[in-house]
């Protein structure tokens, strides 16, 4: 009889076990559908991000081309295919681009893009747009696909480009020598979550603090790497942002390794952005 009992109570933990192992199952089978659903972003080059969905894709500064050997571009494979809108770049919908510095933007790249992706709409500042109408012969092609959207500095506009939700943000760029320079800032509410990229903006309150970002619930901010390097850069990114994860961008081709190990000592879960197409999910 003990020996039944020891037998029966052997398999009652079996059983036991393998609904545990299946309740695992059913969880892992279900963080992998959500993961599937998920935004996802792809470093193209610098500064240069793609947004995706499912059903949507958001282009930042990254349609520029070689500019200073310091500062990384998309390789002539792959600005190619940016250019070329082809596949996996022919169903961008929206291209944004923060101000007109040459290693976030050229107006050739932009011209052909939109030129090869009749769907998609370039949303920018006044001076981008004069760029692109200098220097892309075939402008009037695409002139229709183009939007001015062009706040003064310390102001905003908000737009909804048929379910991506960008507010634009009138910043000015860092260096006394730049502040002739449009920089747009960018937030965008995609498939739920909200990312912030705040192209070369200047490191400091005054030029952030009317927006009250740190009360919209950022779910990913895209920072310059020198934002970062400083106990007071870091304290303005938390006061002035406070997203839940933040990327590391504009790192130089030569400081990848440096600035990653420099970064990882103050915060252990960032992301540094040095290697083309690596991409991360959201």
């Amino acid at each position: 009889m003990l020996k039944f009992i020891r037998i029966f109570t052997i398999f009652i933990v079996l059983v036991c076990s393998v609904c545990g192992q299946t309740k695992v199952e059913k969880v892992l089978t279900k963080a992998e559908a959500n993961k599937k659903s998920s935004v996802q972003v792809q470093y193209i080059a610098n500064e240069g991000v793609l947004i995706s969905t499912k059903n949507k894709q958001v282009l930042i500064d990254g349609l520029h081309r070689k500019y200073r050997e310091i500062y990384a571009y998309p390789p002539d494979d792959l600005r190619k295919k940016l250019e070329g809108a082809l596949s996996p770049y022919n169903n961008v919908d929206l291209l944004l681009v923060s101000h007109l510095h040459g290693d976030h933007f050229h107006p050739e790249s932009i011209g052909l893009h939109l030129k090869n992706n009749p769907k998609s709409i370039l949303a920018s500042s006044e001076q981008i747009i004069n760029e692109v109408k200098k220097d892309f012969v075939d402008y009037e092609e695409i002139k229709s696909q183009i939007k001015l959207v062009s706040p003064e500095w310390k102001k905003s506009v908000e737009k909804d480009f048929d379910g991506v939700k960008v507010k634009f943000l009138g910043l000015r760029h860092g260096s006394e020598r730049f502040k002739w320079i449009q920089n747009l800032g960018h937030l965008i509410e995609i498939d739920g979550k909200k990312f912030l990229h705040v192209g070369d903006a200047d490191m400091t309150e005054e030029n952030f603090s009317v927006y009250k970002l740190n009360e919209e619930n950022v779910d990913v901010a895209f920072i310059p790497y020198w934002f970062l390097l400083s106990e007071n850069g870091r304290k303005l990114v938390k006061k002035q942002f406070d997203p839940k994860h933040i990327i590391a961008v504009h790192v130089g081709t030569n400081d990848g390794k440096e600035v990653s190990e420099t970064l990882k000592k103050h915060y252990s879960d960032i992301t540094v952005f040095t290697k083309i197409l690596e991409t991360k999910s959201f």
